[in-house]
């Protein structure tokens, strides 16, 4: 018997353009996505006739199945458009991370052989620095200044927004089974070089639907999210649950502090994912009327040492205790618990493990390389685009290798402890950058941190700690030390300090750990 799903799909193949079609029928007039700077909405209906429009126009173009074509667009109602024209169509959305430039943007844009690239004006500088080296683009369709861009690419094709737009809104088939490859979404390159994911339909669906069941999201439901859309954060774990069942989704082109609880409180929002060092700007700033008078009820995301408690008794909401986990390549693998710390309960439909240096299987409470299977087909991606090498350490042995260092509990539940990558090497001793920032983070001064290793010549690393500061707060290193020796072990506390003006990040909030090897 075929297992029930919260779609009611049975894993039957349906696409996601299919499932905002039913969405739209079943949710009618109901609102649907807000653009939360200029208050835009729109119902489904008119988000699923907007779709239709765009893919209308884009086979108009000559936009066949199977083909990539690139978004490179700030968070707004046209690229969610663009994106789910895509996938009605079974064409495969590339999409592209706004804050790249140079070799990196030519290669993502390159490794898939796109010929269509839709953008807009604010990204014209970054493309006019690669266009030379772009092998397969033949046309630009541009939200805005069109002629502008004609001119600066004048060996292409630049076509305006509205004249893709077809004349028909009339709804596709979609029948294309949901195994096939809906996007191409860039891991976050926390430490090194994005790498693209190609993503089905199913995945997408599967992850959305461990949102819906553990917070048993319904039609009354309203998220917020301020996290980019070529992202799988905003995509799968915010918009598409709220599509599933009814809700709203409130976009904004980034996560804005000033904005965070006026948008909250003007747009009733019910629940928002907190990434990165979210959590810890919101509790470092003043308080303010609106963070009382909100309709929120519950927040949950990265972890921070922030007291669950104390938090939950300041903003008036349910801290979600579990953070869930899952990754661009997997998916959504463990379901967040409410009052539970750690990564949470691990989804039926994966297989983990823990593994040590030689690939043995640990037990429970033994740290070492988080590994999954699935198993169920099409639920995770496959490889990195254009990366046979990468793809080849990552996937073997049948099992997805995260890089994350992680451990089981009796119950089988999933903890997170760092990544493998960001362990550092002190007097023999491997330490988590994660555990260190713990500490730091609960300086009074500090808004927010990073720690990175450096080399000290001898094969070991030194601990460097970036820090940003509140308004006229100083921090010498020998203060951070003292602060830190009574709250860490001995060979933890950081021995170079750098005092920064703001964190640079990855489009997920987290501190871009490769920007910050090259300050000195």
């Amino acid at each position: 018997m075929k297992k029930k799903t919260l779609t009611g799909r049975e894993n039957q193949k349906i696409s996601l353009g299919q499932l905002l079609q039913n969405s739209a029928e079943q949710y009618g007039s109901n609102p649907f996505v807000t653009q939360a700077e200029t208050g835009e909405c729109l119902t489904y209906v008119e988000f699923n006739q907007l779709t239709n429009h765009i893919a209308h126009g884009l086979i108009s173009l000559g936009v066949g199945d199977k083909e990539y074509v690139a978004i490179m667009l700030p968070n707004c109602v046209q690229f969610l458009a663009s994106s789910y024209a895509l996938k009605k169509i079974g064409a495969i959305e590339v999409a592209i991370n706004n804050n790249t430039r140079g070799p990196s943007l030519t290669r993502m844009i390159n490794m898939t052989k796109c010929r269509i690239l839709i953008t807009a004006g604010e990204y014209l500088q970054q493309l006019s620095e690669v266009v030379e080296g772009l092998d397969y683009i033949e046309r630009v369709i541009m939200m805005d200044d069109h002629h502008f861009a004609s001119k600066l690419f004048p060996n292409l094709e630049v076509l305006p927004w509205q004249s893709i737009l077809g004349e028909s809104d009339s709804n596709f088939l979609c029948e294309f089974s949901d195994e096939e490859i809906a996007v191409i979404l860039f891991t976050s390159g926390t430490t090194g070089v994005s790498k693209g994911c190609d993503i089905p339909h199913r995945s997408s669906v599967r992850a959305a639907e461990s949102m819906i069941e553990a917070f048993n999201l319904n039609e009354q439901d309203c998220v917020y999210t301020p996290y980019p859309l070529y992202h799988v954060g905003a995509t799968q774990y915010d918009i598409l649950p709220a599509m599933m069942v009814g809700g709203q989704a409130i976009i904004r082109q980034g996560f804005s502090l000033s904005h965070f609880w006026s948008d909250i409180c003007r747009y009733k929002a019910t629940w928002f994912m907190s990434l990165g060092s979210v959590q810890q700007l919101l509790w470092t700033a003043e308080p303010c009327i609106e963070e009382v008078q909100h309709n929120l009820r519950f927040i949950w995301g990265t972890p921070l040492p922030v007291n669950h408690d104390d938090f939950e008794e300041r903003f008036h909401l349910k801290l979600v205790r579990g953070t869930g986990y899952g990754s661009t390549e997997a998916g959504g693998v463990a379901l967040p618990l409410f009052d539970k710390s750690g990564a949470g309960k691990v989804l039926d439909r994966y297989k983990v493990a823990i593994v040590d240096g030689d690939d043995n299987e640990l037990s429970a409470g033994e740290s070492g390389e988080l590994v999954i299977r699935p198993l169920e087909p099409s639920i995770m991606a496959s490889k990195y685009i254009g990366m046979p090498e990468e793809t080849a350490k990552a996937w073997r042995n049948s099992w997805f290798y995260t890089g994350d260092l992680a451990r089981l509990d009796e119950e089988g539940d999933l903890f997170w402890l760092a990544r493998m990558s960001e362990r550092i090497r002190v007097k023999g001793e491997m330490v988590s950058a994660y555990e260190i920032e713990e500490g730091i983070f609960t300086h009074p001064s500090v808004t927010d941190c990073a720690v990175i290793g450096i080399s000290d010549g001898t094969g070991e690393e030194q601990v460097k700690a970036f820090v940003t500061l509140k308004e006229q707060k100083t921090l010498a290193l020998e203060e951070l030390r003292l602060f830190c020796a009574p709250i860490m072990s001995h060979f933890m506390v950081p021995t170079v300090l750098k005092v920064i003006k703001e964190m640079p990040r990855t489009q997920t909030g987290k501190p871009a750990k490769a920007e910050l090897q090259k300050i000195q």
